[in-house]
C-alpha cells in the first residue's frame, strides 16, 4: 500500500506539471522574474492582451491590448535606441506620449501657444492684403509683434504665418523668443513667405510656467511688411 500511495503522489505531481499553475495566491513578498525572462497574458481567443518582457531585439518593453487586440498602451525603442511610451485611441492613433529624442516632455498632443497682436495693422488705402502687415516707416529697429504665455511641456515650438514683403522693396528679420531668449530667426527678402518656421529647440525651458512668448521683427527699405501669425505650437523633436 505504501508503494502505491507512493506512486500515486508521483503520478499526481506529473499531472500537476503537465498542466501548469492553475491558481495562485501570493499572501506576502512578490513575483520577480529573472534573466529576460517575461510576463504573457492571453485571451480566450488566443488574442496577446499583456506583454511584459524582451521584444525580438531582446529590449525590454510592455504592450498592453484592449479587447480584440487593438493597442492601448506600449513602449517602442526608436533608431537611436531610446524608447517612448504611448497611449493610444480605438483607431491606434496616438493620444499622449512622451519625446524619445530628447527624452525630456512630451511628444504629442502637440499643444496650441496663443499670442495676441501687439500693433495695429496698416493698410495703404486701396490695398487689401488679407493678413495684417506694418508700414516699413513705423518701425524704429527690432519691435514686439506677437505675445503670449505658455508653460513649456514640448522639446520643440513651431509657428505658421505670413512674412516678408507686403508692399514696396524690403528685407526683413523675425525672431522667435521665449523666456526672453531667441531661440528661431528667418529672414526675408523680395517676396512674400508664406509658412511654416521651426521646429525651434525650447527644451531648455520645460517645467517653466508662464513663459513669455513673442516674435518681432526688424526691418528696412520702403512699403510694408507682413507679420500675421496663423499658429504656434509646441510639439515633438
Amino acid at each position: 500500500m505504501l508503494d502505491q500511495i507512493r506512486e500515486l503522489r508521483r503520478e499526481l505531481a506529473e499531472v500537476r506539471k503537465a498542466i501548469g499553475l492553475t491558481s495562485a495566491t501570493i499572501e506576502r513578498g512578490g513575483l520577480t522574474l529573472l534573466n529576460d525572462a517575461f510576463f504573457r497574458m492571453v485571451d480566450d481567443k488566443d488574442i496577446e492582451i499583456l506583454y511584459a518582457g524582451p521584444d525580438n531585439q531582446g529590449r525590454q518593453i510592455v504592450h498592453l491590448r484592449r479587447e480584440g487586440g487593438g493597442d492601448v498602451l506600449y513602449t517602442y525603442t526608436i533608431d537611436n535606441g531610446q524608447q517612448y511610451w504611448a497611449l493610444t485611441d480605438r483607431t491606434g492613433r496616438i493620444l499622449f506620449s512622451d519625446d524619445a529624442v530628447t527624452g525630456t516632455g512630451m511628444a504629442r498632443p502637440w499643444l496650441p501657444v496663443i499670442l495676441h497682436r501687439l500693433f495695429l495693422p496698416g493698410t495703404p488705402l486701396g490695398d487689401d492684403f488679407g493678413y495684417s502687415n506694418l508700414p516699413i516707416a513705423n518701425l524704429g529697429g527690432e519691435i514686439g509683434l506677437w505675445e503670449g504665455r505658455a508653460s513649456i511641456s514640448h522639446p520643440k515650438i513651431e509657428i505658421d504665418g505670413v512674412w516678408g514683403q507686403a508692399s514696396g522693396v524690403n528685407t526683413a528679420t523675425y525672431r522667435l523668443k521665449v523666456a526672453g531668449n531667441t531661440v528661431g530667426t528667418w529672414a526675408t527678402g523680395n517676396g512674400l513667405d508664406v509658412g511654416r518656421k521651426g521646429p525651434f529647440d525650447v527644451a531648455a525651458f520645460i517645467g517653466q510656467d508662464w513663459a513669455r512668448v513673442d516674435v518681432t521683427v526688424s526691418a528696412s527699405g520702403s512699403g510694408n511688411i507682413a507679420c500675421q501669425v496663423l499658429g504656434c505650437y509646441l510639439r515633438q523633436s
